[in-house]
């Protein structure tokens, strides 16, 4: 299917392809976006922000239709395609990282080089009952989903309040649609022995006091990644790109 995007030219010495994580949208980057213009552009590349299926400008998902990562994957694959690109670095966050981890699995001489910040591991996450019944009520409650949404980031009393809407709509939008299918995904996936085999040059950033995804999941999928490289970072938590913009495009730009 086709996925919404933005582009943004001359501005890397490649085409780079970011990836948001679980009930986010191309929002989650404006940070980002906003700190790589300060420092000006490295060539003609695009900066290419897209968004998940039923997820950001993309029509709502119906909940009881369910997809798979391979789906997600698909359709950035096709989006490269579509663009008309050989081949792109990715940067991807949270499920972000997961997705773009399965892409250079389905499809590695698209994927150039790659930064999985604070990925879903290998193993995805198990979750019990009580999170499904969370996401109901985040469903039914925008109010319980900014107070999600918001905990995943540290010290996020100092975000606009313009930002904080803007990703809670986008959260509660997502929530009651793609969330049942994200959150199954995460519990059945398994993607240890085909990330053995995933040459792309990864740079795992995890940071220290990530509350959502353990540290030792990165640590492990840079253990099997064979040019999978870990750095942790001491004061970030689950979001560097929103929590610390300028030292997030800083480290990605010296890898790119």
């Amino acid at each position: 299917m086709k996925i919404s995007y933005e582009k943004y030219t001359d501005l890397s010495k490649q085409d780079i392809l970011f990836i948001h994580g679980n009930l986010a949208s191309t929002n989650w980057w404006k940070p980002t976006l906003n700190e790589w213009k300060k420092h000006g552009g490295l060539g003609t590349g695009s900066l290419i922000f897209a968004d998940c299926r039923g997820c950001g400008k993309n029509p709502s998902w119906p909940a009881d239709e369910h997809f798979s990562l391979e789906d997600l994957a698909r359709d950035f694959l096709a989006l490269i395609k579509e663009l008309g690109r050989n081949e792109v670095a990715v940067v991807g966050h949270s499920l972000g990282g997961l997705i773009a981890l399965q892409m250079m699995i389905m499809d590695p001489r698209r994927i150039s080089r790659a930064v999985l910040l604070d990925s879903v591991g290998a193993n995805g996450v198990v979750f019990d009952d009580s999170m499904y019944e969370a996401f109901r009520q985040m469903a039914a409650s925008r109010e319980l989903t900014q107070s999600v949404i918001l905990s995943t980031i540290r010290n996020s009393e100092k975000l606009s309040e313009e930002f904080k809407t803007e990703i809670t709509n986008d959260a509660f939008k997502a929530v009651g649609g793609v969330g049942t299918s994200v959150l199954q995904i995460l519990k059945t996936v398994d993607l240890t022995a085909a990330a053995a085999k995933v040459k792309t040059p990864t740079l795992l950033l995890h940071g220290q006091r990530d509350e959502v995804i353990p540290l030792k999941d990165s640590q492990a999928l840079a253990e099997i990644m064979p040019n999978g490289k870990l750095e942790v970072l001491d004061e970030a938590g689950h979001c560097w790109n929103v929590e610390n913009p300028s030292a997030f495009v800083k480290r990605i730009r010296e890898w790119f």
